[in-house]
């Protein structure tokens, strides 16, 4: 993905020994977190084309800095002499935050300054509309996702909410949570985390990014990302960037009465036998076989044909290569993708495939771990900031 934030810190101009001590500083911290392993001075000096003496007053800064950490020497076996010192990034260094906030539901995790996730917390929700339930709600998964760490060591939390979100971070509007923004939902969460940056952005938004990352859309230049469930979102990637409009609203058709969409979650509610809940019947939908299963898949292709008018749309306004579908049908995907193939093919000129998320339930989640490493590389690593 190419939105990009900064790279090197404020303050830093000119071509001044300080700042080409910076610059090759920058290059070898770069090169130290391609891998989780270690490197002696000899290795990189190689690898980043500087010489010896700049890469050792390079890694006595990026240590001072705590990037970078002399790992452990592993005795060789009948090898004599001193051994050459090892340095390796220092992933612990700090914490980040990925938040799926969303109406039914929180997906929240942690990861260290590689992105690697170290814990998890999920909660399911039947509505999480009231502010005061998602603000409780969301105190509590943030309390288990960092019991047990130094809280000043965690550098950025990102949240993604089921709302249009401005190229600022501002939430601009939301038909699925307005109370949440008018009792100040947002602000109370920044309040938790006076020490780190704290973000917003747009669910389908996140879970594009983390599909380029790490799923579908990787080496894909057009793609369009579903969010389908009780939440109904979509985002694009155009040109392998994320599009997100001149006021942060590309994508938003949930709320178009010609697409189909907006009536679209209540009627799938509607049509969930008596005594089951939408999870239960997506289970069985994904079996496949007897009448409980045919008629569960009844559901999820009623739902497909609901929203297909909307896909249409988009289909037609991108051109994309793939749709990607996530949110709450993915454990019935292969069900909803083939039907939904099935109604949108004959209103297109050129077929596109429509697939099920890779990334899975946690994409928004990781889409916001993404946008949180992007702002520690960027604004306290000093390095490239681009997501992806």
């Amino acid at each position: 993905m190419s939105e990009n934030l900064s790279t090197l810190p404020s303050g830093v101009v000119g071509s001044t020994p300080g700042m080409l001590r910076l610059i090759n500083s920058r290059a070898i911290l770069a090169e130290l977190f391609r891998d989780d392993t270690s490197h002696t001075v000899t290795e990189l000096s190689r690898t980043v084309g500087l010489s010896r003496p700049t890469v050792e007053a390079a890694l006595a800064d990026l240590v001072d800095e705590g990037w970078v950490t002399e790992a452990e020497v592993i005795a060789t076996p009948n090898k004599a002499g001193r051994r050459a010192k090892r340095f390796r990034a220092d992933a612990s260094a700090g914490a980040l935050l990925g938040v799926d906030l969303g109406l039914h539901g929180i997906v929240g995790i942690r990861s260290d300054l590689r992105g690697e996730p170290l814990a998890r917390v999920e909660e399911v929700y039947t509505d999480l509309a009231s502010a005061d339930q998602a603000w409780d709600s969301v105190q509590d998964v943030v309390r288990r996702l960092t019991e047990g760490i130094d809280r000043s060591r965690l550098l950025a939390a990102t949240f993604g909410v089921p709302a249009v979100v401005d190229r600022d971070g501002a939430i601009d509007y939301t038909v699925a949570v307005p109370e949440w923004v008018e009792r100040r939902v947002p602000g109370r969460i920044e309040d938790l985390f006076p020490d780190a940056a704290t973000f917003f952005d747009n669910d389908a938004k996140l879970a594009a990014t983390a599909e380029a990352m790490w799923g579908r859309f990787q080496g894909v230049r057009d793609g369009l990302y579903l969010v389908m469930g009780r939440q109904i979102g979509a985002a694009y990637v155009i040109d392998g960037a994320l599009a997100r409009g001149a006021r942060g609203a590309a994508g938003e058709m949930g709320g178009l009465d010609a697409t189909g969409w907006p009536a679209a979650p209540a009627r799938l509610e509607a049509r969930l036998p008596a005594g089951t809940d939408l999870e239960s019947v997506l289970a069985a939908a994904r079996q496949g076989t007897g009448a409980a299963a045919e008629a569960a898949a009844d559901v999820v292709r009623a739902f497909a044909a609901d929203v297909a008018p909307g896909v249409v749309q988009l289909i037609a306004t991108i051109d994309p290569e793939v749709v990607v579908v996530g949110g709450e049908v993915l454990p019935a995907a292969e069900v909803f993708c083939s039907a939904l193939s099935e109604l949108v093919t004959p209103h297109l000129r050129h077929p596109v495939e429509i697939v099920p998320s890779t990334v899975g339930r946690d994409a928004v989640a990781r889409g916001a771990l993404a946008r949180s490493l992007a702002h520690v590389r960027a604004s306290h690593m000093g390095l490239d900031g681009r997501l992806g």
